[in-house]
């Protein structure tokens, strides 16, 4: 008989509701779901839930996998603590919805959700902690780098490079051969047909520069 994974969610909101949805699909549920900025978790799971920073060190070491539940625009939060929970020897998931179709040529780091519908055609190449929302797509020798989020219906074309902790608005259409900046931000709807430099927020069709992206992190969570 095969041993069920003993998986801790990092956020509960509602990437937490969807990533529990997909891990039913292979067999497996969260055992413990942590989020320091909720009371309680608003969908129905079996998992043992924490706000307290306290329970967070407990549920490492009572866990064997991990996935980061931290949508928007976080990619680089993700990305940092799934190093952390790396090195407390925890496995980082990946998960890709069965709705989704990635060519047998593409590869995916660890961390990587994949939602229903989504393309990801032949010889990408994706770092860890990516998000790829429904209907996107990514054509063929795109090189994507970690904690990317691409959002719903947005369209990658040919050998496009997106630095890491790039978002990628909903609806959105890079050309072929573009270059997306580390932390660079497309506005949903917008088509960029130029490179678009690391920090900067760009929107429109054409895209135009619009302001540069400053957010802060803090990276204290244990």
């Amino acid at each position: 008989m095969k041993l069920k994974k003993k998986i801790l969610l990092y956020g509960g909101k509602s990437t937490a509701l969807i990533v529990s949805d997909m891990l039913k699909e292979i067999g497996e549920n969260p055992k413990f779901v942590f989020d320091e900025y909720i009371n309680k978790i608003e969908f129905k799971t079996k998992a043992k839930f924490s706000n307290k920073k306290k329970d967070l060190n407990f549920y490492i070491k009572n866990s064997t996998h991990f996935f980061i539940c931290i949508g928007m625009m976080d990619g680089k939060l993700r990305n940092f603590i799934s190093k952390l929970f790396i090195k407390k020897k925890l496995k980082q998931l990946s998960l890709k919805s069965k709705f989704a179709i990635v060519d047998k040529t593409a590869n995916y780091g660890g961390g990587t959700l994949i939602m229903p519908n989504v393309v990801i055609h032949k010889y990408v190449k994706i770092g860890n902690d990516c998000y790829f929302n429904v209907n996107s797509v990514v054509d063929h020798e795109c090189e994507i780098g970690n904690g990317v989020h691409v959002m719903g219906s947005s369209y990658i074309a040919g050998r496009v490079k997106i630095d890491d902790y790039a978002s990628i608005g909903a609806n959105a259409t890079i050309l072929p051969d573009i270059k997306i900046g580390k932390n660079a931000i497309v506005g949903a709807g917008s088509v960029v047909t130029k490179n678009v430099k690391p920090n900067e927020i760009v929107f429109g069709n054409p895209a135009k520069f619009y302001k540069k992206n400053q957010k802060k992190y803090n990276f204290n969570i244990t």
